[in-house]
């Protein structure tokens, strides 16, 4: 199969569409079950469209350009799941064929041909919530921008706008997910050891790196809530995840099998390669390579679509395999089985009840009780608590989010401070219900009285819900 891509026509591409529609289309039209993380940019768009800013009155850890797109799919009425794969799978096409393009244009390819879009597309199959619109998915667009620049730059020398043009790039992409950030590092390395940049140049990326975030703090710093700007902007910078949707068996077998695809590639090409600038774009690959398998260990929630950042790598280097190895079944061999593991795995995971017992993976979303469904369905919520299916049926209220990042505990109720917070968070938005089985609402209903006239518990367990005709912070309607 590999070798109808080894030519660069035309219909060449009618077939990677083809073939990418059939790896695609049983997952995206046919699957009706919702992923754990899809649910939650859904809910965090609808919550932004209805003008609540992100972080000083929604706490969470998504990147504000990601975060800006799920507002205006919801501000736009899309609240379907189906939706955010249909874009995601239009995101990995252009992605695929922009890299293909990028080592054509700058001959990293000994010819022209489809096997980096080839190999894209099937290695962007890491996860069921990797070819979801995931932030992941999105700041790969613009990594993939700044390695064009970063060619550019090698190939015909510096050029300022070039360079203003790699920091911003990557700035964009941080906005879209933060530990990109740690992308500077390979291409500062690369920029050391093949390019002419002076030192106030590396300055200038740097600069160009940290205006978008620079803007984006500003509006905190004017409008309010600089606090939880910095708090949940960097909190994905951590080892140590808050949340562990999937075990690591699967990150490091999904992950571990790309990163030994990649370096055989890096291998095999660089012993066979003679042409010094594909030297050079396998060594600013490799760059990429070690910062993107470190991503993997790094941020608030562990899950699958973290790996979406080696799938560029892995692509290139696969094709370069591919074109330095002239054992031709040896390469459909190997394409073979990285198509079986690829699709197997995916498919996989893709089953609820499948990836969940063979997996062991929490990454759809299970059905709320029955008693909370039938009773308390559409009512806004505040959810002090992880398990996020209960905002399958309910909408998001106040700031408390996601509880992880949040982080309330008994001590808020037991001083003065910590009152005034809760009493803000709950007038600020109240809500119709609060599900507390963390059992923090007991002691401030106690040192708050209005929370008594305002909420009463329900049949359900933990579960309180407003007294019709009343509003909490302003008494009755």
């Amino acid at each position: 199969m590999v070798q109808y891509f080894k030519l660069g026509s035309w219909d060449r591409i009618i077939l990677l569409l083809v073939l990418f529609g059939l790896m695609q289309f049983p997952f995206s039209f046919y699957s009706q079950d919702i992923l754990l993380p899809e649910l939650l940019w859904i809910r965090l768009g609808e919550r932004l469209s209805q003008g609540w800013r992100l972080y000083a009155q929604a706490l969470d850890d998504t990147g504000p350009l990601s975060a800006m797109v799920y507002a205006g799919l919801a501000r736009l009425e899309v609240t379907d799941f189906h939706i955010y794969r249909y874009i995601a799978s239009g995101l990995i096409l252009i992605q695929a064929f922009w890299l293909n393009q990028i080592c054509r244009r700058f001959l990293l390819l000994t010819e022209r041909n489809f096997l980096v879009a080839f190999f894209y597309l099937v290695f962007s199959h890491v996860g069921p919530d990797a070819v979801s619109l995931s932030p992941t998915l999105l700041a790969t667009t613009f990594i993939i921008a700044a390695y064009g620049r970063i060619f550019k730059i090698i190939r015909f020398g510096p050029d300022n706008n070039d360079i203003m043009y790699l920091g911003i790039s990557l700035g964009i992409a941080i906005l879209f997910y933060q530990p990109t950030a740690l992308f500077l590092l390979p291409f500062y390395l690369s920029a050391v050891f093949f390019s002419g940049l002076k030192p106030n140049q590396y300055l200038i990326i740097l600069v160009a790196m940290l205006v978008p975030t620079a803007t984006v703090y500003t509006f905190y710093l004017v409008g309010g809530g600089e606090a939880e700007f910095w708090s949940c902007f960097m909190s994905p910078f951590r080892f140590g995840f808050l949340q562990n949707w999937v075990g690591w068996e699967l990150i490091f077998g999904f992950g571990g099998f790309m990163v030994l695809l990649s370096l055989t590639g890096w291998a095999v090409a660089s012993n066979n390669s003679k042409v010094n600038f594909q030297l050079l774009g396998f060594s600013v690959f490799f760059f990429g390579l070690v910062i993107a398998a470190l991503i993997v260990f790094i941020g608030t929630i562990q899950s699958t679509y973290q790996l979406f950042f080696i799938v560029p790598h892995v692509a290139f280097f696969m094709a370069q395999f591919v074109s330095y190895s002239h054992r031709i079944l040896l390469q459909e061999i190997l394409n073979l089985f990285i198509l079986l593991i690829m699709m197997g795995s995916f498919y996989g995971m893709s089953n609820p009840s499948f990836g969940k017992q063979i997996f062991s993976h929490t990454l759809f979303v299970e059905e709320p009780p029955k008693g909370f469904k039938a009773n308390f369905k559409g009512k806004d919520l505040l959810l002090l608590s992880n398990d996020f299916r209960y905002y399958k049926y309910n909408q998001s209220s106040t700031r408390f989010f996601k509880f992880y990042m949040s982080g309330p505990d008994v001590e808020l109720s037991q001083t003065y401070e910590g009152l005034i917070f809760w009493y803000q968070c709950l007038a600020e938005n109240p809500p119709k219900l609060i599900y507390d089985p963390s059992g923090l609402i007991p002691a401030l209903a106690v040192r708050i009285p209005e929370f008594g006239k305002c909420y009463r518990a329900s049949f359900y367990p933990n579960l309180y819900e407003a007294i019709p005709g009343t509003r909490f912070g302003k008494g009755e309607k």
